[in-house]
Parts: C-alpha cells; structure tokens; sequence
C-alpha cells in the first residue's frame, strides 16, 4: 500500500510540473528590455587556446577585453608565449598582426599530460594548464531530410546528454559544388556549427529558447570533429552556453561571469582535446 501512495504522489508531482510548464508557456509575452550594462574601465587579456593530439603547429588567439556589447576585439600583438608539458617547451609566434600565435614546430598533445602555458604580456605574466582526454569512437551526429525535398538538417536534440563522456562537435559543411550551388558566394554554401554532450543537463538547457536551424542540400560533404573535453572545460563550455544558447528560457539563472582556468588579469580558456574525424557525402 506505502509503495501504491508514493506512485499517486509522483504522478501528482509529474502533474503538476506539467501544468506549471504549460501555464508559463501560454501566459508568457516578449516585451522589449533595455539592458544596464555594467562596463568597467578595467581591460582583460582574453585567451583563445586549444591543443590537441593532431600533429599541427598548434594556435593561441589573443585578443583584449571590449566595453560594449557589438565592439570588434582588438588582436594582441609582441606578446611571448610558451606551452610545456614538463619536459618539452615549444615557442610560439604572431601570424602576422592578427593576435593568433602559432607553435614554431609542429607537434601533437598526449594524453594524461598536463600542458602549461605561458603568457607574457604588457609586463605581465599569465599562465593555464589543461589535460587531455581521450576521445571515444562513437555515431556521428544524425542528419534527417525534410519531407518532399531535397534539403536535410543535423538532428539533434539540445537537451542531449553522456553521463560518461563530454565532448564538442564540430559540423563543417559544403556544398559549393552542388549543381545549382557552383556559382553561389562562399557563405551561402558552407556552414560550421557546433554542438556540445556534457555529462550533466540542467533545467535552462532543457526549457532554452529555439536555436537557428542550418539546412543544406543532397550532395553536401560534410567533415564532423569530435572533441574530448576535459572537466574544466566542460565547466567553461557550460558557463558559456547559460550566457548565450540557454539564456532567455524561462528558467535562466542569474547572469554571472564564464569559467575560466586563467591566471589572474585574463580571461578565456585554455584547453587541450583528442580529436577524431570523419566525412560523408550527404544522401
């Protein structure tokens, strides 16, 4: 009889959640709201770095912090940088004046080592360290065609989840030598994307609002990379999706800053990742 009462409470409770979910969705409206940003005077050193095992002159991207929401980041240019891995430093250098600072020699990280960067910069020094995971083989992200055409899209769910591996994918498409397509500009027939599986799924994640849906036609070649991610850096993926995909649902948490794994004076991440790759021609 206890277990028969607790089944009526849980269907109660189901019930109600359910109601609670419908009632927010038909009473809720868009209104315009006029952001207060809060800017500071202050300027941060922002990192874009990811390593992995591929054998490549590996990349930093750096750039300084802006003031306002639409401003172009200003690239970061005579700063030294450095990775190690304890018995190894590999030197970096500026690709012209773009902030993006490329290994001088090529070379592939390693699984269960620990990487260190270092930033000098301004008189100041910065530093991170990242650990690499490695990456399973599994299916690569669905695609489904749409009824009566031609055109198909990547099926996924945002509310995915792998309680045993986080990972992030990206989806590089082209279909510039599709007939019809030959003679299109660049960005009306190529797209990259990404999507991430963490290991956990939160409730704005599940209630986050529509995500722009690419759509690309029979014939595309499509190019899928499957990341690992570190626990960090499914810490930061997670705090930049409940800034940016995830944010407006009903159930937003408060705004507050991404994770980063920098030094003091910067902000970012620094991230090291397996990765496997593989292609198919959509049909």
């Amino acid at each position: 009889m206890k277990r028969y009462i607790v089944k009526i409470l849980r269907i109660n409770k189901l019930s109600f959640l359910f109601l609670a979910v419908i009632f927010l969705a038909l009473f809720s409206c868009e209104r315009k709201i006029n952001w207060d940003l809060k800017t500071s005077s202050e300027q941060f050193l922002i990192v874009d770095g990811l390593i992995t095992n591929e054998y490549a002159n590996q990349k930093i991207n750096l750039t300084l912090s802006v003031q306002n929401l639409n401003d172009t980041a200003k690239s970061v240019s005579d700063a030294t940088i450095t990775i190690s891995d304890g018995e190894q430093t590999f030197n970096f250098h500026e690709n012209t004046t773009s902030g993006i600072y490329l290994s001088d020699s090529k070379f592939s990280a390693v699984v269960n080592k620990t990487y260190t960067l270092n930033i000098k910069y301004n008189n100041e020094d910065y530093f991170a360290e990242a650990n690499i995971y490695p990456v399973s083989v599994s299916d690569p992200l669905p695609y489904i065609q749409i009824p009566d055409t031609n055109l198909y899209y990547i099926a996924y769910d945002i509310a995915e989840f792998n309680p045993y591996e986080s990972a992030m994918y990206e989806v590089i498409l082209d279909w510039s030598d599709v007939n019809g397509y030959e003679n299109l500009p660049i960005n009306e027939t190529s797209a990259k994307m990404y999507y991430y599986r963490l290991k956990t799924i939160d409730v704005n994640q599940i209630f986050a609002p529509d995500n722009e849906i690419v759509i690309f036609p029979y014939g595309t070649l499509m190019t899928q990379r499957k990341y690992s991610l570190s626990p960090e850096h499914e810490d930061f993926i997670r705090s930049v999706l409940m800034e940016s995909q995830w944010h407006g649902g009903n159930f937003d948490i408060e705004e507050g800053n991404v994770y980063t794994n920098l030094s003091s004076g910067a902000l970012g991440f620094f991230g090291a990742s397996s990765v496997i790759s593989f292609s198919t021609i959509v049909q």
